[in-house]
């Protein structure tokens, strides 16, 4: 790469960063704006092309309006075949379900020979259009002309296919298809290709799947990835709202396009399982469970293990499971992640298991690594001392990893091996709900050094201001917030100070608890209470400013506005509540919720038909009515129904609620109040 090339890399890079940065504050439209111009330089950065459709569903969910007719007319024009390309993309990016947008870029990337990008976005209105509840035959026509211009005939094969299964009699199109199976000729049979050349996800989604080419590998595993990313981006919504066990399924349907996708799947759908467990998540049914012996074939084993596990992660035999699938189908990341986890968590346990050491040493081995194979078997020797086999097991892979390293030095080859495995297993053992202090400990050490390293790196002064906060001590937290309100200010980037208040936040809380605790033992102590006063008064003031804060710095984030509107209808201020409250009804996974508190708004303000309204409203767009979220609204109307007379119609849904639940709040009470009005 000559001096020119790397400036330009350099650039486009710089601008990606930019968009990054602006996409993380909210500012999606200069995203938009950063992304192109970036890809103006490097059009194949499929990456960033990737990064630039998902931020434009965040900014669709988050009520980013379409191009407006001046910027469409400006973006279908262009003097060259680029701009018609990223004129595209970007009312693509502006409207990301207008599939006219996607179908233009495709064309322009074809005629311009950017094959990378024409991989991409073909795959993902192939995907749209199997999903459609009519497919479009042209759209198929269109795929299997781009596909086969751009060489990947494989798919091109799977579109001609989807054309004749819609239009049996285009001639032209059958003899198209035969004419690439024989170019392509070790393809499977057309009724094999139909059963095996697709993956089926629960929705009906396809994506094209065909055995790649030597030469397309590379090309087809790019581009489960970038399938995969959509499914994983699409779990971490849910999961910011809640929705945990949507987003389970999301993470497993992303795993299947992309097995060995570590730290964008396996990890984060681990952080996600620990979260669900410490909000209270049910474990795993019995026909849950049933999916592991009725999976077939490893891919399949391996993702049922992790969907039990995911839904039930202090069960360690579930994460066993997976370990011994992923060995068997040779996702060697996957099986060293799990394998370090597993590895971490028997240490820890007072009984270590010995079964465990000896599946950890024998998966460790399979998988290539040796040196972490001699310490498991170490580890499972100490437990019995005695087993002639396995001290003669644990002589030959020393041996074995003699010869690998070309030295022998048993004592530093087995610390080595202890402290690989531990910082492998740091990422995950970062996110646990209970931690070792080794862990924390180890993990600090070594936040400590990348921080030295680089201490104006986001991501350096993020995880030591993270593993500060993991030692749970008031020294370490404040350590924590000081640096990040540093960086805040040296950076001019508020978002380590909103990080700060989440830490100030979890300490106040802490804190509080605590105290509590400690008036409870002697509830007489006027010292003890007047510190539960205070430190009541303090977490309530700083939420306030936090919150407050966060909404003026993040303006298109609507869960931080839900969350400030809670804390102002609280303190009575229901008329700067609702307006946010309102705001926040446009994110699908609070708007159920936030009706409900502008209904309760409406309640307290005395609005009691507007209020009735709002509740009907929400109780009519509510697909079950009698989960948790739907007895509350039916109670919260029932409420209001009492309080405007309207005894008769309180009387009927308070009666409801306690035949299913009869000591939901104060139901009982209010229905024997009601009897004795004669209701």
């Amino acid at each position: 790469m000559g001096p020119e090339q790397q400036d330009a890399q350099d650039k486009a890079l710089a601008l990606f960063n930019q968009a990054r940065k602006a996409s993380e504050a909210g500012d999606y439209d200069t995203a938009i704006r950063a992304y192109m111009e970036g890809l103006r330089i490097d059009p194949e950065a499929v990456d960033q092309h990737i990064e630039l459709r998902l931020m434009a569903l965040r900014r669709k969910e988050a009520g980013g309006q379409p191009a407006s007719e001046e910027e469409i007319a400006r973006y279908t024009k262009g003097n060259t075949i680029l701009e018609l390309m990223l004129g595209a993309e970007y009312l693509l990016a502006k409207d990301p379900t207008h599939l006219p947008y996607a179908e233009q870029l495709l064309k322009a990337a074809v005629a311009g020979g950017y094959k990378k990008t024409a991989m991409w976005i073909a795959d993902l209105i192939f995907l749209a259009n199997n999903r459609a509840q009519r497919p479009s035959v042209r759209l198929y026509r269109l795929l299997k002309d781009a596909y086969a211009a751009i060489g990947t005939y494989n798919r091109a094969i799977s579109a001609c296919k989807k054309v004749l299964k819609l239009d049996p009699n285009d001639t032209s199109t059958l003899k198209q298809l035969k004419e690439l199976q024989r170019q392509v000729p070790f393809l499977p049979e057309p009724d094999q290709a139909d059963r095996s050349g697709t993956w089926q996800a629960k929705d009906g989604l396809e994506i094209p799947h065909e055995p790649p080419t030597a030469t397309q590998k590379a090309s087809h595993e790019d581009t489960s990835t970038a399938a995969a990313s959509l499914f994983f981006a699409k779990a971490a919504d849910a999961a910011a709202g809640g929705n945990y066990d949507y987003a389970i399924d999301l993470y497993i349907d992303g795993l299947r396009r992309a097995p060995e996708a570590v730290e964008e799947g396996h990890l984060a759908l681990a952080r996600l399982a620990l979260q669900r467990q410490a909000k209270g998540g049910k474990k795993p049914g019995v026909l849950e469970k049933a999916r592991l012996w009725r999976a077939k074939g490893p891919l399949e084993q391996m993702l049922a293990a992790e969907y039990l596990f995911a839904k039930d992660p202090s069960h360690m035999p579930y994460a066993e499971a997976m370990l011994k699938a992923a060995v068997e189908g040779g996702f060697t990341k996957t099986a060293d992640w799990i394998a370090n986890l597993i590895f971490q968590t028997n240490n820890a346990l007072p009984k270590p298991s010995f079964q465990v050491y000896i599946l950890l040493k024998d998966a460790y081995k399979f998988i290539g690594q040796l040196d972490k194979a001699v310490v498991a078997c170490q580890r499972a020797l100490r437990l019995r001392p005695d087993d002639a086999a396995l001290a003669e097991e644990f002589k030959n892979l020393s041996a074995e990893l003699t010869v690998a390293r070309g030295r022998y030095d048993t004592s530093k080859d087995f610390r080595g091996s202890i402290k690989d495995a531990e910082r492998q297993a740091l990422l995950y053992g970062q996110d646990r709900v209970i931690k070792t202090e080794d862990w924390r400990k180890l993990a600090l050490e070594q936040a400590r050094k990348d921080y030295a390293a680089n201490p104006d790196l986001p991501k350096n002064i993020l995880n030591l201001a993270n593993c500060l906060a993991d030692m749970q001590t008031k020294e370490a937290e404040d350590q924590a917030i000081a640096l990040l309100e540093q960086a805040s200010v040296r950076l001019k980037d508020y978002g380590f100070k909103h990080r700060a208040g989440q830490i100030r936040l979890k300490q106040l809380n802490r804190l509080l608890e605590q105290a509590k605790a400690e008036l409870e033992k002697d509830p007489a102590d006027p010292q003890k209470k007047a510190n539960v006063d205070l430190l009541v008064k303090q977490t309530h003031d700083f939420e306030l400013e936090y919150y407050r804060l966060a909404v003026q710095n993040y303006p298109t984030d609507l869960r931080l506005k839900y969350e400030y509107a809670l804390r102002l209808a609280r303190d009575g201020l229901y008329d700067q509540a609702i307006p946010l409250f309102q705001e926040a009804q446009k994110d699908p996974a609070r708007r159920i919720a936030a009706m409900n508190q502008v209904g309760l708004c409406f309640m307290a303000k005395g609005w009691l038909n507007d209020a009735a309204d709002v509740l009907t409203n929400a109780l009519n767009e509510l697909e079950i009515k009698d989960d948790a979220m739907g007895k509350e609204l039916r109670y919260n109307l029932g409420c209001v129904y009492q309080q405007s007379g309207q005894h008769q119609k309180a009387l009927e849904i308070f009666r409801k609620i306690a035949q299913e639940d009869y000591g939901y709040k104060d139901v009982s009470a209010r229905i024997e109040a009601l009897r004795q009005l004669g209701a």
